[in-house]
């Protein structure tokens, strides 16, 4: 039995998708990606996109996921975002949350130490 839409014509299934990457960049503005006329801060802002950010709010919290976004008022978005309550704790795993910017207190890019590298010898 052949499945029919509305209209009697047959319909088709879906086509076959190729895998996700497992996380690529986007933006709504591509062709703003390399544009040279950017203030430094927002150059800035692009290259962190994708990046670990480790951030400290006014209650304690460590909160360390990836950065997706941030707006006018200094709102920062993380996705995949685990929060730490206290140092050497397991974290809570939050997945996506939206940090207001009133409540931040500091922000850093959270890198592997070259030196601790087992790449490195």
């Amino acid at each position: 039995m052949t499945d029919l839409s509305i209209s009697g014509q047959p319909v088709l299934p879906p086509p076959t998708c190729a895998p996700a990457e497992p996380f690529r960049i986007t933006t709504n503005a591509p062709h703003q990606m390399n544009d040279t006329s950017l203030t430094p801060g927002r150059r800035k802002l692009q290259k962190w996109l994708g990046r670990v950010l480790r951030i400290v709010i006014t209650d304690g919290r460590v909160l360390v996921g990836f950065f997706n976004c941030t707006d006018r008022d200094a709102n920062i978005v993380l996705s995949m975002c685990a929060e730490y309550l206290v140092e050497g704790q397991e974290p809570r795993l939050l997945g996506n949350v939206m940090v207001p910017g009133q409540h931040i207190v500091s922000l850093n890019i959270d890198e592997p130490d070259p030196q601790s590298s087992l790449l490195v010898q």
